[in-house]
């Protein structure tokens, strides 16, 4: 009579940096590497001077710190990047007019409106991520609110436009 022998099941391998779930993705970073995700992610946000990258790279690192429940760092995260963005923008707008203002014939050809200079749009999708976190943080504190900071955005830009060019 041969003994049949049980396998014994082992212990299922836990990840010490993250847990994550195929459907949902990453669930849970340990608290050191969430902190060094977010300062190393700061870092590129503030060294880089293009708004597109500014902005997809806040709401990409944004969202992967709000799924694995560090809201708040996510949030910093993107309320410096927008900060940032907006003072990048500012700062490329005050450069094009001092050096293409359009009024000036020879300039004419250099020309592009407003619009078309500005990363108003990537601003606005930033701020509705930032809106989106803010809500999620005063849902769980059980005082759910509203947020409209995307709105905001409309004015803070044609408040430059007024400043750069005294309208």
């Amino acid at each position: 009579m041969k003994k049949e022998m049980k396998r014994l099941h082992q212990r299922r391998k836990v990840n010490c940096i993250c847990r994550c779930t195929p459907k949902q993705g990453i669930i849970a970073l340990h608290p050191d590497y969430a902190q060094r995700v977010f300062d190393e992610q700061l870092r590129r946000i503030l060294l880089s001077g293009n708004p597109g990258f500014i902005a997809d790279l806040a709401i990409r690192t944004g969202n992967i710190l709000r799924q694995a429940s560090r809201p708040q760092l996510a949030l910093k995260l993107m309320q410096t990047a927008l900060k940032h963005l907006i003072n990048v923008d500012e700062e490329m707008q005050r450069d094009y007019a001092s050096k293409h203002y359009w009024p000036r014939q020879e300039y004419q050809h250099w020309y592009h409106p407003w619009s078309a200079r500005v990363s108003e749009v990537d601003a606005r999708q930033l701020a509705t991520e930032v809106d989106k976190t803010k809500e999620e943080i005063s849902q769980h504190l059980g005082c759910p609110q509203r947020y409209h900071m995307r709105y905001h955005i409309h004015r803070i830009y044609e408040r430059i436009f007024e400043d750069i060019y005294e309208v």
